[in-house]
């Protein structure tokens, strides 16, 4: 089934109706294989599951547009990309794309091998079933491909997709020519970390290979879908030089919208959502802002960073609380609360007023800046604040995670807060 590949002409200008990604390369007129895999994805591919179940895939602008950027090709003919990391929020048809890039290239590569890795099997087999889908039900691909429940097979050859969820493992000596990896911000852990390290080193071992991750942004920068997300804005920017990786994130800078708005929210999610008012209704995900904690919302919806997993009250349940006329007065009872870091990621210190209404305000907030990789919390910062809290209140109870702080809790809580009846920080 392979074919030669001839370019085809990139899109020279920004398309109308499509948002621009927060993070991507410029568009360019160099030669792309991207038309080709186009034109062939829309003659042979089917939808998978869903409303439009085994119709003809119609790709959209915004999808076109990404493909142009995967298959660019260099001056003498080979393709630029051989890792790229996609972003978007939910309900975006990414997991799709990855699909049908990997039908693709099980099509055209020679002695193609492809696994399609994702954190758990119902998360692998999401992307897999719409390539079953593509093979079982395409009038062109049924002839040539064998989709089983794990495997997909082309006839008369070696060639073959499958399925691999990163928590089955998986064994170094594969060369995989293709590897999709769906929802990356959930390889959290060695072992899946480790998964994701095999494949893309075996994948090293082939010259046409290519690595398509794809994702909505996760809530904790210090992971596999954090490092890749940060090294991909760093080469879009400039400031890091990889003429192989692509990445292209869309999403919306929530801070710069009114999202109690009507308006803005609506605003947000068009400037996040490339899919908007196609296949991906607005005011079915503005109806998503209420039902669901702010920071779910910003992950899934607006694809945005952030520092939580969950949160513990509703979106604008807390900011409602607050009172800024009452000012816990010197030498009341108070208690304090601590959560330390060490350089990644914020160290506050709380006081809470022991009264029949308690008050809760910040003492100090020590949060990481952007741009250094070397800042370090300020340990002695950290504990003069603490002596400076006893010393005008009456601290009853320090609550505390000694994680990192052990030595510093041990000994303010004895010298600095004397008043403090409470027992050893347990050793470690």
């Amino acid at each position: 089934m392979a074919q030669k590949t001839t370019p085809g002409p990139s899109l020279l200008s920004w398309p109308a109706g499509v948002p621009e990604p927060l993070s991507s390369p410029p568009l360019t007129n160099a030669p792309s294989e991207g038309p080709r895999v186009i034109a062939w994805i829309e003659a042979n591919l089917v939808l998978g599951e869903g409303d439009h179940w085994g119709e003809p895939v119609r790709l959209e602008v915004f999808e076109k547009l990404f493909l142009i950027w995967l298959f660019e090709l260099r001056p003498d003919g080979r393709r630029r990309y051989r890792r790229a990391l996609l972003e978007v929020p939910k309900g975006n048809g990414k997991t799709s794309i990855a699909a049908w890039v990997a039908s693709y290239r099980l099509a055209h590569q020679f002695s193609a091998v492809i696994p399609v890795v994702a954190a758990s099997y119902d998360q692998a087999d999401l992307v897999f079933s719409d390539m079953r889908t593509c093979v079982s039900e395409s009038s062109t691909l049924r002839s040539v491909m064998v989709p089983f429940e794990g495997e997909i097979q082309v006839r008369d050859s070696p060639s073959r997709a499958y399925k691999l969820p990163a928590v089955a493992g998986a064994n170094d000596g594969q060369r995989p020519s293709t590897a999709v990896f769906d929802e990356i911000h959930e390889f959290v852990g060695p072992n899946r970390e480790r998964v994701h390290l095999i494949v893309s080193n075996g994948c090293s071992k082939r010259v046409d290979s290519l690595q398509l991750n794809v994702t909505t942004p996760g809530c904790d920068k210090e992971t596999l879908a954090g490092r890749l997300h940060d090294h991909g804005v760093k080469v879009n920017s400039g400031e890091v030089i990889d003429d192989e990786f692509l990445h292209v994130w869309w999403g919306a800078d929530a801070d710069k919208f009114d999202l109690s708005t009507g308006d803005g929210l609506h605003a947000a999610i068009r400037a996040a959502n490339p899919a908007s008012d196609k296949f991906l209704s607005v005011t079915d995900v503005a109806a998503r802002y209420h039902q669901i904690p702010l920071n779910e919302f910003i992950r899934y919806h607006l694809a945005g960073w952030t520092t939580n997993a969950a949160a513990w009250l509703p979106a604008g349940v807390w900011d409602a609380c607050a009172d800024p006329s009452v000012v816990i007065a010197d030498g009341a009872d108070v208690c304090l609360g601590f959560d330390g870091s060490h350089n990644s990621d914020s160290t506050a210190i709380v006081v809470v007023s022991c009264g029949s209404v308690p008050h809760i305000d910040v003492v100090n907030c020590w949060e990481r800046p952007e741009g250094p990789d070397d800042w370090k919390v300020p340990i002695e910062d950290v504990e003069q604040a603490i002596r400076d809290a006893c010393r005008r209140w009456k601290v009853r109870e320090m609550v505390a995670d000694p994680f990192r702080w052990q030595r510093s809790l041990q000994t303010l809580l004895t010298k600095a807060c004397p008043s403090l009846n409470i027992p050893k920080l347990p050793p470690g």
